[in-house]
């Protein structure tokens, strides 16, 4: 023993006989018998006879934790000696000499990296180095000092039902929230498997919300901590609750956006509060019809009575919303329907010209077929079109490859819907001018009337199958639009309309919810998205065929570049055109 060491511990004036009471005189005999510290600290040691520390003496495979272990023996210092086992900065280690002990964990049915070392890596612990004023818990706060008792055990300060008391001391107004909730009243009645706090903020590597690898970061919570319990069948089963909530909600916007990484989507928290989670019918609940317009006025501006109808856990869409329920079963029949019989018409087409090749057509006389307005028009609603096929699906499948290498390219949530709204806002507008150019435009006008269906292009389309079926030797004449342009054109306007309304409904839900019900915006959705699929299937199918993929313009037709189609080309694609064109020459 140390004479100077012990001098300046806390029992430093004492003579060794006052704890090693048997000893009789100087020359004693070796391994002498257990001090008594109960013997002085007789309230401490009653504590202690009743912890899991003294229970433990009695199991032969385990080394009890005694005095000592936790205090030293010669050289016992006060908790606030920087130099302490006890000291807050130090009692990680002290408690981690048994509990990093693999063997001695394995014992206590411990699995994985021990309790110490998870809380090490704690924002506790980070603020207990950082900043030691602001007294951040160690793991005496939590599971005391000498009366520390097994968790099962009621007297225990992490017994399910005095967790919250425990942590309450250092979180206040959490615990007086948490208190509130339904959870909290399910656990009090025997519910354990009702979370408290270590339920969702874990129990030793706590880590502080504001850490993005955290699960009760606001983009981790809703699919890491809440869904665990409400997506399981089983325990939502036991208390009469829908396993699919969670589900349901990741299929709305909240869900998709939230999975983007978007820093203004809505979690589970931002509807149901974080800790003073209560029961639908609570007058007091944040999702309780009378206070659903103060909840969604967190977000939304000028909430409204049919906005707040809106179904943010949309399920059975045929009992709930019947027409966003048939407009979804149109759009798939429609899409089967349109899509397969738009793949045959062009593969019967493609099989007969393989058969047919000819030499590349030879430099040959220039027409003026669009003008240069025209041309950068399409080019304008070409870059736009892909732009919202691109960032509109990129929300809807958030999983899909290139969607995670748009992301790493910095395509966040946010970037993509202003990208995705700007792109719409360029459509319309194309649109418009458009619009104005056949009304106002003595060339637009004419256009317009050679673009209008007529009974000509059924035969044109009858005749045009059977001489690519091999039943007829004759080719349709076609003029300036043959059916397949004025189909394509027609779909476009029809596109257009319907992508903008449903647009703007979703855009702008609350506004058109202060006069339209509330299951118009899940019909928006439903019909945005399928009229998305249609179109751009159709532009895959149908328009790149015919302008990339076709025989006869493999690999790329020229004419939307600069407007221009050559003689040869006219005369074989729009030979009426062609024969007025040399009318007018003549």
């Amino acid at each position: 023993m140390d004479k100077q060491r012990f001098e300046k511990s806390i029992h430093g004036s004492f003579n060794c006989v006052d704890c090693h009471n048997t000893v009789k005189s100087a020359e004693h005999e070796p391994g002498l018998p257990a001090v008594n510290c109960g013997s002085c600290h007789e309230d401490v040691q009653n504590q202690y006879a009743q912890s899991i520390h003294a229970v433990s003496l009695d199991d032969k495979n385990i080394v009890p934790a005694k005095c000592k272990n936790c205090h030293g023996s010669h050289y016992v210092l006060p908790s606030s000696d920087p130099e302490s086992g006890t000291f807050p900065q130090n009692i990680a280690g002290t408690c981690g000499a048994c509990h990093s002990n693999p063997a001695l964990m394995a014992l206590l049915g411990v699995r994985g990296a021990s309790p110490v070392i998870g809380y090490q890596q704690s924002v506790h612990a980070r603020i207990l180095r950082e900043d030691p004023a602001r007294g951040a818990p160690t793991c005496i706060n939590c599971h005391g000092s000498h009366s520390i008792f097994i968790m099962s055990d009621p007297r225990s300060s992490f017994n399910k039902l005095n967790r919250a008391e425990t942590c309450g001391t250092c979180h206040h107004q959490e615990k007086e929230e948490y208190l509130k909730s339904i959870h909290w009243r399910a656990v009090q009645r025997g519910h354990f498997e009702s979370p408290t706090c270590n339920d969702c903020h874990g129990e030793h590597q706590i880590e502080s919300p504001q850490d993005a690898g955290a699960i009760t970061n606001r983009l981790n919570l809703s699919s890491q901590v809440c869904a665990k319990c409400h997506s399981s069948q089983a325990m939502m089963s036991r208390f009469g609750l829908d396993a699919e909530r969670f589900a349901s909600y990741m299929r709305t916007y909240h869900g998709l956006a939230l999975l983007k990484g978007s820093a203004d989507a809505a979690s589970c928290i931002s509807c149901h509060e974080t800790h003073a989670i209560r029961e639908k019918t609570s007058a007091e609940s944040s999702i309780n019809p009378l206070n659903l317009q103060k909840t969604c006025g967190k977000c939304h501006d000028n909430v409204s009575a049919e906005f707040i109808t809106i179904d943010v856990h949309p399920r059975n869409i045929q009992s709930r919303n019947p027409i966003a329920f048939y407009a979804r079963q149109i759009y798939i029949w429609l899409i089967v329907l349109l899509i397969s019989s738009m793949v045959i018409h062009n593969l019967i087409i493609l099989v007969n010209y393989l058969h047919q090749k000819r030499q590349m057509r030879k430099q040959s006389r220039l027409y003026q077929r669009f003008q240069p307005f025209e041309v950068y028009q399409h080019m304008l609603l070409l870059l736009s079109f892909i732009t919202l096929a691109a960032t509109g699906f990129a929300l809807k499948f958030p999983d899909a490859f290139w969607v995670r290498w748009l992301v790493a390219l910095g395509m966040s949530e946010s970037v993509r819907s202003v990208i995705h709204r700007i792109a719409a806002v360029v459509l319309v507008a194309s649109s418009v001018v458009q619009l104005c150019y056949f009304i106002f435009n003595s060339r637009g006008r004419k256009e317009f009337i050679l673009l209008r269906p007529q009974i000509s292009d059924l035969s044109g389309f009858w005749q045009n199958m059977k001489y690519y079926l091999g039943l007829s030797k004759n080719k349709p004449q076609f003029g300036r639009w043959d059916y397949t342009e004025k189909v394509e054109y027609l779909a476009l306007i029809w596109g257009t309309a319907v992508m903008a309304l449903t647009g703007f409904v979703l855009w702008f839900p609350e506004f058109f919810m202060n006069f339209l019900p509330s299951w118009i915006f899940e019909t928006s959705e439903v019909i945005h998205y399928f009229e998305a699929l249609l179109a751009t299937l159709a532009i895959f199918v149908w328009h790149w065929f015919f302008v990339l993929f076709h025989p006869e313009k493999y690999p790329m037709n020229m004419t939307w570049l600069d407007g221009k189609i050559s003689e040869e080309e006219l005369q074989h694609h729009h030979p009426l055109e062609y024969e007025e064109l040399k009318g007018r020459e003549e």
